[in-house]
């Protein structure tokens, strides 16, 4: 595992010619709606450049975020280990653990670039203050084959991260069960339409998932990996899943949970694919045959009409 994270960081930078500018206020670092997923494999790495354990980071630096999975049903969701905002390893305009970062942060912005087009990420208006995408750069071609090499590293992590604490990717949560819940409290104007901050369904999840001891149950199994061969178990299994990894992105998604009070219990849940792939954390921003970890961060929230949900204009993008 070591050897696999060394050659990895090798690459975060490798063939780039971007760094970013001094005018940058590290937005992607410090804005609570622009999620960044981190898999197993990038807390390991941040343990070894932290001297922190794994289980340390999870507890403290660490969320469980909810990620719609479409537009058109957004109280179905991806639940995925996501750093906390403002990031907790930002030292003013520096990173603490450049070297073992997450494979989401080495990917930004560059990915984007071979994504999205520059119009496309400019209509976006969280993305109006960056000054890396108000001026496109271009990817050298030898950068762009380090990057799609990167996303497709990150896709084999997520899914190990998934299988290992869910035993299922993805593990897609249907919160319709507990919509009253979400709702309450929430003033429905005239218009019958009411924005759900995307954090209030985030701690309301979170509270549960304490609840049902599932947060605990996911603490033990990543304690694991501070025993003895640990991390040689984890290597172990990404053998095993990476070449299944692929096959997540199914036609169909028929597998969802659905909480209980305070169990979550699996409902069969015909979810059909959106047009766009499912990507690193269930949902990218155009077509594309290489999922792109990035575009899987959610702003803003879910809008409540007349008893239904329907998605809130969002940015999908850091």
């Amino acid at each position: 595992m070591k050897q696999y994270l060394a050659e990895r960081s090798a690459l975060f930078n490798a063939g780039s010619e971007f760094s970013c500018p001094d005018s940058c206020e590290r937005l992607g670092c410090r804005h609570p709606d622009l999620h960044i997923p981190v898999s197993l494999v990038d807390l390991v790495a941040l343990s070894l450049a932290s001297g922190r354990s794994v289980v340390d980071l999870f507890r403290n630096d660490c969320k469980m975020g909810f990620d719609p999975l479409t537009d058109e049903d957004p109280w179905v969701g991806r639940l995925s280990i996501e750093l906390r905002k403002p990031c907790h390893f930002l030292n003013g305009k520096i990173c603490d653990h450049y070297p073992g970062r997450p494979i989401a942060c080495a990917l930004f912005p560059e990915s984007f670039f071979i994504l999205e087009s520059p119009e496309t990420l400019l209509g976006k208006e969280i993305f109006r203050g960056f000054p890396c995408v108000v001026s496109p750069f271009a990817i050298p071609p030898k950068r762009g084959e380090v990057l799609h090499l990167l996303m497709e590293m990150w896709m084999k992590e997520a899914f190990l991260s998934d299988f290992f604490l869910f035993g299922i990717s993805p593990f897609l949560i249907d919160l319709k069960s507990i919509a009253g819940e979400v709702l309450e409290g929430i003033l429905i104007p005239e218009q019958g339409k009411a924005k759900i901050p995307l954090h209030r369904i985030e701690e309301l999840i979170s509270m549960k998932l304490s609840q049902g001891g599932y947060k605990q149950d996911w603490e033990d199994k990543i304690a694991r990996l501070e025993r003895p061969g640990g991390l040689d178990a984890l290597a172990e299994m990404k053998r095993q899943t990476d070449p299944i990894a692929r096959d997540r992105n199914r036609e169909l998604l028929t597998m969802a949970h659905q909480f209980d009070g305070r169990r979550l219990l699996p409902v069969r849940h015909g979810i059909p694919s959106p047009t766009r792939e499912i990507g690193a954390l269930a949902g990218v921003t155009r077509a594309t045959q290489q999922p792109n970890p990035v575009t899987g961060f959610v702003q803003g929230g879910i809008e409540a009409l007349a008893g239904v949900t329907r998605a809130t204009p969002v940015t999908r993008g850091r």
